[in-house]
């Protein structure tokens, strides 16, 4: 299961695996294209053994990531540790662009030497607020993975990539700063994290604060880069794992509870974000209904 982080998280991740290449390791591309997809694409379900990081230049495509769905417009990033359950697909209504990397943590001396994979496969996704500026980069890295194979083309690989993940990591941490000069946004969240079982709409949440909703949305994602009803989603089912493991409560009790209209579909809800079913986790509730 592949944890989706929040910027905070994902700012710290990507400090972290900066400092992890800092003496005898560098990053290493194992591909890179700037290619504009044929109306066919799609990815598959698959397992990456790489580090997944894409630039969308043009265009919308949906990410399946452990059977969550995650929609990534124009401008946006997404970073996939190696270890990832993920699938993909376009949307046809208009060409898509995209600059997909992948590379992995090598030895500066050894190029054979295996470095000890990710222990909990993680992703996120954003979209910068100065887009233009990591198009930029990616196209860089790009264009430096085109070079003749040498030890200086590797070397300029490596500091485009560490250069890039340092922005993302700087935008992240701005991001977060922000959440401090947007305490309605703060309130929202803190809202949904103490009433779960509540299902209000976003115009409703945005009542709270006195902002449009659809500016209350684009502030949510910015800040903590989910979507508000996906957030609601996620403190729903956090809430009923809660419940499933400590009240001794049935699945049906816990789901009617939280608002579903049948055991089924809290459970497929429920399958869909944890990636198990919710009688895995109460197998003395096995005898009852999803």
């Amino acid at each position: 299961m592949s944890k989706s982080l929040l910027h905070h998280e994902a700012s710290n991740f990507l400090d972290a695996l900066l400092a992890s290449v800092l003496g005898e390791h560098m990053f290493r591309i194992f591909s890179c294209f700037n290619v504009t997809v044929p109306s066919s694409w799609r990815i598959e379900e698959r397992v990456l053994e790489e580090i997944h990081l894409l630039y969308v230049r043009s265009g919308c495509l949906t990410y399946v990531i452990h059977e969550t769905p995650l929609e990534l417009t124009a401008g946006s990033l997404l970073f996939l540790t190696d270890g990832t359950i993920h699938s993909a697909y376009r949307d046809l209504k208009e060409p898509l662009s995209i600059i997909p990397i992948r590379f992995t943590i090598a030895s500066y001396k050894n190029d054979e030497e295996q470095v000890a994979k990710t222990e909990l496969p993680c992703h996120f996704a954003f979209r910068p607020r100065d887009p233009s500026k990591f198009s930029a980069l990616f196209e860089t890295i790009h264009r430096y993975h085109t070079l003749p194979s040498s030890a200086r083309r590797d070397v300029l690989c490596h500091a485009a990539i560490c250069q890039t993940l340092a922005e993302i990591s700087l935008d992240l941490d701005f991001m977060r700063q922000d959440t401090l000069s947007h305490p309605d946004i703060q309130n929202i969240k803190a809202y949904i994290d103490t009433h779960p079982a509540e299902r209000l709409s976003v115009q409703e949440l945005a009542g709270f604060t006195g902002l449009t909703s659809k500016y209350c949305s684009k502030l949510f994602q910015q800040i903590y880069g989910i979507p508000i009803k996906t957030y609601q989603i996620k403190a729903r089912i956090d809430y009923a794992r809660y419940l499933l493991e400590n009240s001794g409560q049935s699945i049906k009790e816990i789901s009617f509870q939280l608002g579903y209209t049948d055991p089924f579909t809290f459970s497929k809800q429920y399958k869909a974000v944890t990636g198990v079913s919710p009688s895995k986790r109460v197998p003395r509730f096995s005898g009852d209904s999803e």
